[in-house]
């Protein structure tokens, strides 16, 4: 179960130590969890988002490529169509191709996703999410809608 602690307004001295000068652990326990339709439904909006964000104030100014690229792979799956690593990079958001290529490697080095050469020849990379990723990802999204829904009450 996730438990994240609510927003409470700017923090004017920073978090308060504990006893031997640490900062508390923030805990993440999840406390609902939403249907797939509910999650495909708050991925699309965020996706809306990110792309009203990038245009308003320009997306090197608030770059969030790994963000973008599972959203994008996480609607894909759900969708049922392949993402290649070519049409991924364009998720990315108006990153250099290589920066998009280092994150999706880092991003399968953490097991979030899986590369698949479907043809012998190479040309064409497919990437998707691995369970893990999927999971996270979902997790996510329930807090979000979490969220989302208790500040429209």
């Amino acid at each position: 179960m996730i438990n994240v602690a609510v927003y409470q307004g700017p923090l004017v001295h920073g978090p308060k130590r504990g006893a031997k000068g640490q900062y508390p652990k923030k805990r993440h326990d999840m406390t609902q969890i939403f249907p797939p339709d509910r999650r495909i439904d708050m991925c699309r909006r965020l996706v809306v988002m990110r792309q009203t964000i990038g245009e308003a104030i320009g997306y090197r100014l608030c770059p969030s490529p790994v963000w973008d690229m599972l959203l994008d792979l996480y609607l894909a799956q759900y969708e049922k169509r392949e993402v290649y690593l070519f049409s991924l990079y364009t998720a990315a958001s108006d990153i250099p191709q290589s920066t998009a290529h280092r994150k999706i490697a880092e991003m399968e080095k953490r097991g979030l996703v899986t590369r698949d050469i479907p043809r012998p020849d190479g040309r064409r990379v497919a990437i998707s999410m691995t369970a893990q990723g999927l999971a996270i990802v979902d997790r996510l999204l329930d807090r979000i809608i979490e969220l989302w829904e208790g500040w429209k009450s």
